[in-house]
């Protein structure tokens, strides 16, 4: 009830899908045609063909959760159709994720947080030569994750597996810069701010972060309130689900709240 709450107060607060209030031209763009714009693309149908095979597995497997753990199991064996159900990102926001990559055309991408691999898919789906790195702390769910991976026939992912405080030191070496980051890994305030001032000395006026769940619990909030005043970062687009970071300092700093 209390996230119901927060998405009606952030939905009455919000830029609707005209863009109206929005002054930078970049990001007006942005918002009316590409994050409002839910034409499908060639791909979605195959992954998401893979969403459904694994909300229907009933094949149990052992977690080794990492993060913050889960709020409605208290096993660490569970099937792989409830762990779809609980953590893959909904169509709608995977697909965004795409729309973004296919608009900015990032390179060298990373994701902390592969899951069993659904948005992973999406991010190396929109350009074979764009290169993939993906960390999950999981054995079993990578496992799953690289099987999605293979019957989509995608080949410019690279998966790591480990803990990120080991995973992402490692991933950052390998790139040498990062053009584009989805944050989704442990969703506590310190942990967050961890990989933040990481990965942030790889970033570059054009690198976009988007991070998860800005809105799950208290710590995800402050983290997010405290990240939008930082002076490295000139626009902010908060989502809900989603919080999006720009570093381009031609943009006039502006932090806003978008209906999606």
């Amino acid at each position: 009830m209390q996230i119901i709450f927060k998405y009606l107060l952030h939905y009455l607060k919000g830029r609707g899908r005209k863009g109206y209030g929005i002054h930078s031209p970049t990001i007006f763009h942005l918002v009316t045609a590409i994050i409002h714009d839910f034409t499908p693309f060639y791909c979605f149908k195959d992954i998401e063909v893979q969403r459904e095979n694994l909300l229907n597995n009933q094949t149990t497997i052992e977690i080794n959760d990492l993060g913050t753990g889960s709020r409605k199991h208290k096993t660490n064996h569970r099937t792989i159709a409830s762990i779809a159900k609980c953590s893959l990102k909904p169509k709608k926001q995977a697909q965004l994720l795409f729309r973004l990559v296919n608009y900015f055309k990032p390179i060298n991408i990373l994701e902390i947080g592969t899951s069993l691999g659904i948005t992973s898919s999406y991010l190396a789906s929109v350009n074979s030569k764009a290169n993939i790195i993906t960390l999950e702390g999981c054995p079993e769910q990578l496992k799953i994750a690289n099987s999605v991976f293979y019957s989509l026939n995608i080949k410019n992912i690279e998966s790591i597996c480990g803990n990120f405080a080991s995973t992402l030191p490692m991933a950052l070496y390998k790139t040498k810069s990062l053009d584009f980051v989805f944050f989704d890994g442990n969703h506590s305030q310190k942990a967050t701010q961890e990989y933040f001032e990481l990965c942030l000395p790889y970033a570059h006026s054009k690198t976009i972060f988007i991070f998860d769940d800005i809105h799950l619990n208290s710590e995800m909030e402050a983290f997010w309130i405290k990240l939008i005043k930082r002076k490295e970062i000139s626009v902010t687009l908060d989502l809900f689900h989603f919080g999006i970071v720009f570093f381009k300092k031609e943009l006039a700093k502006e932090d806003y709240k978008v209906r999606f």
